[in-house]
């Protein structure tokens, strides 16, 4: 063998002390076996793939959470009863996962606009206050709030497309629905009322009697009412027996036309009310129901496609599960990744 030029010779090991030898050859000998073996992480568990695409354990576990804090409000869970639930969990799951996959085919997105115009909406709902808490002191997320609230407007404007346009309802099928359902729209006995609701009793008392000397009420409603109907002179239109609370349902159906209560509290303020108008019941007339009829009838016949449009997507996408079902944050086992058992749905 050739001997190295001796300003390139290596060092050899008898030049050094034994004990010093071995300490230098260690760490060598380390840095050697993590370069070529470097640690790659675990594989995400998965639970269920829809054309390709994961649904791993950590999203399937989160759904499972929510149906189990809702459900067990009201029962305990058997071991059958958790089957069920973890099927019918992972069922929304798969037919969310191919709406998902349908609405990017069709290259459907929400924009901020519309997402925020939603969000005001909500806002509105919750009387912009209340609405600030939930997320300050309710222990909710914004940022995945809104998400999920982006992904929900996403599938109502795909199923807005996919299928509500495409439904119809004519004159000659509303009245044939009307006809074979009549008695859904038989006239019940209705009341139309008007209300003027005060902040405190004393109040109430000094407006009822500026009534009972001949005061407007359309008008008095308008300028001291604290009712959100005060800008329609207090007018709630028309209420069946029960809708009220039932106190103030007794009273009101026992006002004649035209009188007024006594002042009745509620836990909204101290109300006042007057009887502007009664209907007896009675069978309806087909002209009188139709715009109702004709609601109720695209409503069934949209249900009734939408169905039927799942059951196409989902008979087209290929569905593979992993079975045994994971149960919750216990069977976050990496065994996940390799199943038991692989179904095609």
């Amino acid at each position: 063998m050739t001997p190295f030029p001796e300003q390139i010779r290596p060092l050899t090991v008898h030049r050094i002390p034994r004990r010093r030898a071995l300490l230098w050859l260690i760490p060598l000998c380390f840095l050697t076996a993590c370069e070529n073996e470097k640690v790659s992480p675990p594989p995400i568990p998965v639970v269920a793939e829809v054309n390709g695409e994961s649904i791993v354990l950590g999203e399937f576990e989160k759904a499972l959470a929510t149906e189990m804090a809702i459900v067990k409000r009201e029962t305990l869970l058997g071991s059958e009863e958790m089957n069920r639930l973890k099927e019918a969990v992972l069922d929304n799951l798969i037919r969310e996962k191919f709406m998902f996959q349908r609405a990017r085919d069709l290259s459907l997105a929400v924009g901020e606009a519309e997402l925020a115009a939603r969000i005001d909406e909500i806002r509105k709902d919750y009387n912009g206050v209340r609405f600030s808490q939930l997320f300050e002191t309710g222990g909710i997320d914004f940022p995945e709030w809104k998400n999920s609230l982006r992904k929900r407007i996403l599938l109502e404007n795909l199923i807005a497309r996919e299928v509500n346009a495409k439904i119809q309802v004519t004159d000659r099928e509303a009245e044939a629905y009307y006809h074979a359902n009549r008695k859904a729209y038989a006239n019940k006995r209705r009341v139309h009322v008007a209300q003027i609701v005060l902040p405190n009793r004393k109040r109430a008392e000094e407006v009822l009697k500026r009534l009972k000397a001949g005061e407007d009420f359309d008008k008095v409603a308008r300028e001291v009412s604290i009712g959100p109907e005060a800008v329609r002179g207090g007018d709630l239109g028309y209420f069946e027996r029960g809708v009220l609370p039932e106190a103030i349902d007794r009273m009101v159906f026992s006002l004649p036309v035209g009188k007024l209560s006594r002042v009745a509290q509620s836990p909204y303020g101290f109300h006042i009310f007057k009887a502007l108008g009664r209907e007896q019941a009675g069978g309806g007339k087909f002209s009188d129901v139709k715009e109702r009829v004709i609601a109720e009838l695209r409503k069934q016949k949209e249900a009734e496609a939408y169905k039927g449009w799942i059951d196409d997507l989902k008979a087209k996408a290929v569905i593979r599960i992993n079975r045994p079902l994971p149960g919750g944050p216990a069977a976050a086992d990496p065994g996940l990744g390799r199943p038991a058992v692989t179904e095609k749905r």
